[in-house]
């Protein structure tokens, strides 16, 4: 009976003893999850007042150094990210970041690029090439020819838009260098812009010279975006006809030869047109810049005095000089212009340096 009551304990106790066992060893066989944390990497999008964010679970969490944090290590006094652009600038596998700052939205004042290696650093900042007042509006990250080589431009207008322009930059062997900038510093005045004008796949630095002249000539100058090769020209009319109007007036046949002449001395161009203002056997000699000044053209357009002297049947003279000169002065050019077949030609240039 002792013995019966003996067997049944021993036999609760090793049941009992033997649930422990297994809870322990349940327990000791769960092993704990890995840790997991984001990447910031950026979603580049057109509106650089947001950078989003998206996870791709590589980074461990205890690592401080990302991208959004980085940005605000480096962030400029009371500069504000405009807009961050994410591309293999160097071809090397690796992206890089480039990151623009500014104090108000639409201007950019400093541009960092930056690479991830063991961790985000710096790579370089681009220095403004562009000397005068200006203002920096946008950046983009360009294809300029047919190889697959990735250019970072910038492109800059003045404050009150009368002037644009841009700057290329490129990234090789972890130094940012300046390909080339095209700004009108001279005048502050017209448009350098970056477009491939031959459809051929490269890329042009563009000038455009607009001028207020009789034929409102447009004149543009071009040449492969890295300033090699030759540099070419094209003339364009921007008048109602958008090609050459003989003028019919004396006073604008003098105006338009002038202005010719300042262009073709400026760009060393042909301008056909000029051939049909004269009967000139040949092209005047004369230093007309030491007579008048073109200055202006440049700017609200060539400003002449232009005063008829002398007219006599189908022949006209006209003294010309600068409006700047002094009004009694007799200094000047004389224009002999004769009517034939309808139209006025200059007949005679002559320099008239009596005072």
């Amino acid at each position: 009976m002792i013995s019966d009551k003996l067997f049944a304990l021993v036999l609760v106790v090793l049941i009992l003893s033997g649930c422990g066992v297994n809870k322990e060893a349940e327990v000791k066989n769960i092993a704990p999850k890995p840790s997991t944390s984001t990447v910031v990497s950026p979603e580049i999008t057109e509106d650089t007042s947001k950078v989003t964010v998206e996870d791709t679970g590589k980074t461990n969490v205890q690592d401080s150094n990302t991208l959004d944090q980085f940005i605000k290590e480096i962030q400029p006094p009371n500069e504000q990210l405009q807009k961050m652009l994410r591309e293999d600038l160097d071809l090397d596998g690796k992206p890089e970041y480039v990151l623009a700052f500014g104090l108000e939205k639409g201007v950019i004042d400093n541009i960092f690029v930056v690479r991830k290696d063991a961790g985000y650093h710096i790579i370089g900042k681009l220095e403004d090439p562009v000397m005068v007042a200006h203002l920096n509006t946008d950046m983009k990250i360009m294809k300029l020819d047919q190889t697959e080589q990735k250019f970072i431009v910038v492109y800059s207008t003045s404050e009150v838009n009368e002037a644009e322009g841009f700057s290329i930059f490129a990234l090789n062997h972890n130094q940012i260098n300046n390909l080339n900038y095209s700004y009108p510093e001279a005048t502050g005045q017209g448009s350098r812009k970056l477009e491939d004008i031959n459809k051929d796949g490269v890329f042009e630095d563009v000038s455009y010279y607009r001028f207020q002249d009789i034929q409102q000539h447009t004149i543009i100058t071009y040449q492969k975006f890295d300033s090699t090769g030759p540099e070419k020209t094209k003339v364009l009319y921007e008048n109602g006809n958008k090609k050459f109007v003989y003028p019919t007036v004396p006073k604008d046949i003098i105006q338009n030869y002038l202005e010719d002449r300042y262009l073709m001395n400026r760009f060393l161009i042909h301008l056909p047109e000029m051939a049909e203002f004269t009967a000139l056997s040949a092209s005047s000699k004369n230093h007309f810049e030491d007579i008048i000044d073109f200055s202006a053209m440049d700017y609200t357009g060539l400003d002449l005095n232009i005063k008829e002297i002398a007219n006599e049947a189908n022949q006209r003279v006209f003294l010309v000089k600068s409006s700047s000169e002094e009004e009694e002065s007799n200094q000047g050019l004389l224009f002999t212009l004769e009517k034939q077949s309808g139209k006025w030609k200059i007949m005679s240039i002559e320099m008239n340096d009596k005072l």
